[in-house]
C-alpha cells in the first residue's frame, strides 16, 4: 500500500542514506565476485557504516513493528511480518568485518563469497522505499529508471565475466567494458555475434538474459516514455479539444466573431489549469478543504505582490482567505471613471486595458499586477476607466474586508501607504 503521508527531513534523510547504501552494494558486490578482489581496507570501512545504516533502519522498524497489534493478524500475515523482521535483522549483519576478524576470508573464503551475494538482498528493500514515496517528482522517476538500468546492466556483466567469457589477458577495464558491451547488445537485440559463449553454462545463461533483455527493455522504454508523455498528455488534450470546437464551428457555419470568442474563452480556460482533471479534483473535496485549498491558491498569487511582500504569513493568510473571484469577458468594464471605489482587484490571469477619456489605451496590467488599491484608504472617485482585454480572473478585495485586516496587521497598511507615497 503507498504511504501518501508527509515525510520529515529526517525520514527523507534516512531514505536517502539506505537508498545510495543499497546503490553501492549493488555495485561492489559483483564487482568484487566477478574479478575476485581480496578484502580491501575500504571495504571494511564501508561495510561498517552500511551495516550502521541499515542496523539504525532496523531498530526503527522493530519499535514500530512492536507497537502492532499482531495477535490481530491472520497466520499468514505473521509470517510476512516475522519474516520480513528477519530479513531486515540478516541484511545488517557486517559479514566482511566478521570474516576479517575471524580469519574466514581466507579459510573460508567460498562462504565468504556466498555471503556476499546474499547482500544483494538489500536490493529488494529499494522497492519499500519507493512505497513510502507516494509522489515522485517526474525528473526524479527518469533518473530511478536509468539508474536501475545501469545497475541491471552492471550485475549481469559481473555475472559474464564470472562465467570467464572475456577473453584472457585482458586488463580490468578491457573486460569490464567489453562485458557490459555484450549485455547491451544482448539486452537491446540478439547480440552481434562477435562476442559468443564458449560452454555450455554461458550459451544458457545467454537465452536467459535475451529473453529476460525483451521484456526488461520493452519495460524500462515504456516506464520513460509514460513519465515523457506525461508532459505533453495535457497539451494534447487540449489540442483535441480545439479541434472539436472547430468541427462543430464548421458544421454550424458559426460567423467569425463568435468563433473567436468562443476560442478565446477556451484558451483562457485552457491556459490556467494544470490539467484537464484540476476543476475535477478540487470538486471532489469536502467544502472546508476547498475552502482552504483556495487560501493556499491565493497566498501564491498575492505573496509576490510588492504591497503584500513584507507582511507576515498570518496577515497573508487573512487577506488570501476574503479575497473574491470576480471573471470578466473581453471589454467589459472592471470599473469606471466617476464611481466610488470600494474594493481593489488583483489579476489571477489576463490582461486588462486602463483607458483615458477618450477611451485611449494608457497601460495594460498582465497576470499578477494590481488596481483600484487608492479606494481601500481614501474616499475618491476613480480617476480611470479599466476593461479587461482578454478572459480575466479577479480577485477583489473589498474595502470593509480590509479595514478589518489592517487593525489585526498593521503592517498592510504601512506597505500599501508606502506604495501610494511612492507613486
Amino acid at each position: 500500500m503507498i504511504n501518501h503521508t508527509k515525510l520529515t527531513k529526517k525520514e527523507y534523510l534516512k531514505l536517502g542514506l539506505i537508498f545510495w547504501s543499497i546503490v553501492f552494494t549493488a555495485i561492489e558486490v559483483p564487482l568484487t565476485l566477478a574479478f575476485k578482489i581480496k578484502l580491501q581496507n575500504w571495504q571494511l570501512f564501508t561495510d561498517l557504516i552500511i551495516s550502521a545504516v541499515f542496523t539504525y533502519d532496523f531498530i526503527d522498524q522493530y519499535k514500530k513493528s512492536s507497537s502492532l497489534q499482531t495477535q490481530f493478524l491472520s497466520k499468514k500475515e505473521k509470517i510476512f511480518h516475522y519474516g520480513q523482521l528477519f530479513f531486515e535483522g540478516f541484511i545488517c549483519i557486517p559479514f566482511d568485518i566478521i570474516f576479517w576478524a575471524t580469519g574466514l576470508h581466507i579459510s573460508a573464503s567460498e562462504i565468504h563469497k556466498f555471503l556476499k551475494m546474499l547482500r544483494l538482498l538489500r536490493i529488494i528493500k529499494i522497492f519499500s522505499i519507493l512505497d513510502k514515496i507516494a509522489l515522485v517528482p517526474k525528473l526524479i522517476k527518469v533518473q530511478f529508471s536509468l539508474l536501475g538500468i545501469f545497475i541491471a546492466i552492471h550485475i549481469l556483466a559481473c555475472i559474464w565475466i564470472t562465467l570467464g567469457q572475456t577473453q584472457l589477458g585482458q586488463d580490468f577495464i578491457s573486460q569490464y567494458i567489453e562485458s557490459v558491451y555484450w549485455t547491451i547488445t544482448t539486452m537491446t537485440t540478439v547480440g552481434y555475434g562477435d562476442i559468443t559463449p564458449n560452454n555450455n553454462l554461458a550459451k544458457l545463461y545467454s537465452i536467459i538474459v535475451m529473453l529476460g533483455g525483451v521484456g526488461f527493455y520493452g519495460l524500462v522504454i515504456g516506464n520513460i516514455s509514460s513519465v515523457i508523455g506525461e508532459q505533453a498528455r495535457y497539451k494534447e488534450q487540449t489540442k483535441t479539444r480545439f479541434t472539436e470546437i472547430s468541427d462543430l464551428m464548421k458544421y454550424y457555419h458559426v460567423d467569425e466573431k463568435l468563433q473567436h470568442s468562443v476560442y478565446s474563452y477556451y484558451s483562457h480556460l485552457f491556459s490556467k489549469q494544470l490539467s484537464q482533471n484540476d476543476q475535477k479534483i478540487i470538486s471532489e473535496l469536502p467544502i472546508s478543504l476547498k475552502k482552504e485549498l483556495q487560501v493556499y491558491m491565493n497566498i501564491k498569487l498575492i505573496s509576490n505582490l510588492a504591497m503584500f511582500r513584507t507582511c507576515s504569513k498570518e496577515c497573508l493568510r487573512a487577506v488570501a482567505s476574503v479575497l473574491e473571484l470576480k471573471q470578466y469577458g473581453p471589454n467589459e468594464a472592471v470599473i469606471n471613471k466617476g464611481e466610488i471605489g470600494e474594493e481593489m482587484y488583483i489579476i489571477g490571469h489576463g490582461h486588462v486595458d486602463i483607458l483615458n477619456d477618450s477611451e485611449q489605451i494608457i497601460a495594460t496590467l498582465n497576470e499578477g499586477q494590481f488596481f483600484g488599491e487608492t479606494a481601500l484608504l481614501n474616499e475618491a472617485k476613480r480617476n480611470a476607466t479599466v476593461k479587461a482585454k482578454s478572459y480575466c480572473d479577479l480577485y477583489k478585495l473589498s474595502k470593509k474586508e480590509f479595514l478589518k485586516i489592517i487593525k489585526l496587521f498593521p503592517e498592510l497598511l504601512n506597505s500599501i501607504e508606502e506604495k501610494l507615497n511612492s507613486r
